[in-house]
């Protein structure tokens, strides 16, 4: 897979936390955990957005319901 190099600006307090994750042993690198991060974060956004999504396909059917029962509840 090819990788675009990218530059990021993060508080120090994560940054001290991505440091303290490599020291651990979780990661190797940093670019290794900004990666998962940024993995991860696109994984639940992605799920958010598809729920918000369905959520309006259901207001948008009943919509269309209502609309096409209207004419009857006004006679």
């Amino acid at each position: 897979m090819d990788k675009d190099r990218i530059t990021v600006r993060l508080p120090k307090n994560d940054l001290h936390a991505i440091d303290l994750f490599i020291r651990s042993g979780e990661f190797s690198t940093r670019s290794e955990v900004i990666r998962r991060a940024v993995s991860e974060f696109i994984r639940n956004y992605a799920d958010q957005v598809i729920e918000k999504a369905d959520k309006l396909q259901k207001v948008q059917k009943l919509e269309a319901a209502v609309e096409a029962i209207e004419p009857y509840l006004k006679k």
